[in-house]
């Protein structure tokens, strides 16, 4: 069951502003009833999303709200959560935190038991579901409060050992250097400076280049002549995937192609065919990626597909691992409610969801993610990642699949 307000329909075009107004209709399949009824309390989860606006970044968030439906759907058809159906509510914020404000207040009046969280906005709402004592799972890991806030539950590796990952798997795919090109959209970007060249220097992958980039800009040339004369042998971009790619390309015009780093979060298929991406690209994966080929991902994408078809061709640039992540969260949830001891006959309450999370230890739910373990009232920081390349066009998983962690 699903309830949507203030959002965008996936069926409807969105205007790309990062990628120069391009413009992509993602087809959206009717929802198809559920063969096993489930006949317990409903399960309300809210989902906060950014699926439109938010600076043109709205298209690559919409798809995370679409797998989560995905995910409802598959577990209302195969008979719920313990015999309760899941009602997935989303709150559109376009990016605004005004309207998130608003929209988290609509959400606890709804009487979610849990949030997902997919909005670029989700500092504002931090105190709030604090004081509301609702846990917030996913999908954002990445970014916000994840690691820092004891309410947030991350379903996948979080922000502070990201830099680390990073150059770690420069220095693993035989980078000696770095350059660290970064978004000019967000001032998150810029700061993500100092903390590069200090870790640079601490795993000894110096970084010797910054350069900010534009999402609009016509070219970059300069960029790839300034890193290829600075003797640059490692490449992170912390952008966009289209942006990774055009950047890419140009590079490759100029007969420069550096090993090329990204995180996951971001990656989309389209990086995997670019230009100068295609052999010399690495990519730290705070998940299982989308594209690998485990049981785990191999139902999740069977699902995703059968209600959301177009969703994930490499044609759609803006499906990425952010998207896929959902899932994650959502299969969090429900091994979280199941884990509080939610019966057949009972009320589903947010109390209950955050007793099931606090008392996961070492889960990485069936192989979706790395190893997730939450300590009652501390911060959650998940320091484990997956590491993949790209070969003849291929993106594959390496280290034999094995996540790598900050620390042991």
């Amino acid at each position: 069951m699903i309830m949507r307000r203030k959002l965008v329909s996936g069926a409807c075009a969105l205007a790309l502003v990062v990628a120069a107004s391009t413009v992509l209709s993602t087809a959206s399949s009717s929802i198809a009833s559920a063969n096993a009824k489930p006949a317990g309390a409903t399960i309300k989860i809210g989902m906060l999303c950014s699926c439109s606006g938010a600076g043109g970044f709205g298209a690559f968030i919409l798809p995370a709200d679409e797998v989560l439906q995905a995910w409802v759907n598959t577990v209302n058809r195969s008979g719920g959560v313990n015999g309760h159906p899941v009602q997935l509510i989303t709150e559109d914020d376009t990016g605004n935190p005004g309207t998130a404000a608003t929209n988290i207040q609509t959400l606890i009046s709804d009487h979610v038991v849990a949030i997902a969280d997919a909005s670029v906005d989700d500092p504002v709402i931090a105190s709030t579901v604090e004081a509301a004592k609702i846990p917030v799972v996913g999908v954002e890991t990445p970014n916000g409060p994840f690691g820092t806030n004891p309410d947030f539950y991350p379903e996948a590796q979080t922000n502070a050992s990201a830099i680390y990952a990073v150059i770690k798997t420069a220095k693993q795919a035989g980078a000696t250097n770095l350059a660290n090109v970064y978004c000019a959209e967000s001032p998150d970007c810029a700061q993500s400076v100092p903390p590069f060249e200090a870790t640079g220097k601490q795993l000894g992958v110096p970084v010797t280049y910054n350069a900010e980039v534009s999402a609009t800009a016509p070219n970059y040339t300069a960029q790839c002549v300034a890193a290829e004369q600075q003797h640059v042998t490692a490449v992170f971009i912390g952008d966009a995937s289209v942006v990774i790619s055009r950047i890419a390309t140009d590079c490759a015009q100029q007969g420069y192609n550096p090993i090329y780093i990204t995180e996951g979060a971001g990656f989309g298929l389209n990086e995997a065919s670019a230009p100068g991406l295609k052999d010399h690209l690495w990519t730290e994966f705070p998940a299982m990626p989308f594209f690998a080929t485990t049981p785990a991902v191999k139902a999740a994408n069977a699902a995703i597909k059968k209600y959301y078809p177009g969703l994930q061709k490499p044609s759609n640039i803006f499906y990425s691992e952010i998207g896929f992540m959902s899932w994650v969260s959502g299969t969090l949830l429900e091994t979280a409610i199941k884990a509080g001891g939610l019966s057949a006959k009972g009320t589903p309450t947010a109390a209950e969801v955050t007793r099931g999370l606090d008392s996961l230890k070492g889960t990485t739910l069936g192989g979706l993610t790395v190893p997730l373990t939450f300590t009652p009232g501390k911060p959650h920081n998940i320091s484990c990642w997956f590491t993949t390349r790209v070969q003849n066009g291929v993106p594959k998983l390496v280290n034999n699949g094995h996540y790598t962690c900050e620390k042991g």
